[in-house]
C-alpha cells in the first residue's frame, strides 16, 4: 500500500499471477471521493466510482487466497445487480473494504 495526499493505493498479490504481474500494473486506489481501478503497463485503462454511488463492498478468499494472504474484492453501485468492480488477489483486501466503508459513512 502506498498512501499519495489522502489516496491509498492497493496492488494485488504478487503470487498470484506473476507474469501478469511482469508485464501489467493493476492499482486499486482509494480516496475519500472515488475508487479507482487502473491496470496497464503502456496502454492505462482507469474505472473510477464515485464513493457516494458505491451500495456494498464485498470481499472474498479462496484456499490459496487464505494461505498467502490476498482477497477478492468487489464493489456493487445502485441500480446494477452485477459487480460494477472486480479485483482479484488483492493484498490487504479487508483493510481496502474497511477503508471504503470508512470513506462511504463520512460522506453521508
Amino acid at each position: 500500500m502506498v498512501e499519495i495526499s489522502g489516496t491509498k493505493r492497493y496492488k494485488p498479490h504478487f503470487l498470484f499471477a506473476p507474469f501478469k504481474n511482469l508485464f501489467s500494473t493493476r492499482v486499486l486506489e482509494i480516496s475519500p471521493n472515488r475508487v479507482a481501478y487502473i491496470t496497464g503497463l503502456f496502454d492505462k485503462d482507469e474505472r473510477s466510482i464515485p464513493i457516494n454511488k458505491i451500495t456494498d463492498v464485498t470481499i472474498s478468499q479462496g484456499l490459496l487466497g487464505a494461505m498467502f494472504g490476498a482477497r477478492n474484492l468487489t464493489i456493487q453501485t445502485a441500480g446494477s445487480d452485477q459487480a460494477e468492480l472486480a479485483v482479484q488477489n488483492l493484498g490487504r483486501g479487508r483493510e481496502a473494504r474497511d477503508l471504503i466503508l470508512k470513506y462511504i459513512a463520512d460522506a453521508k
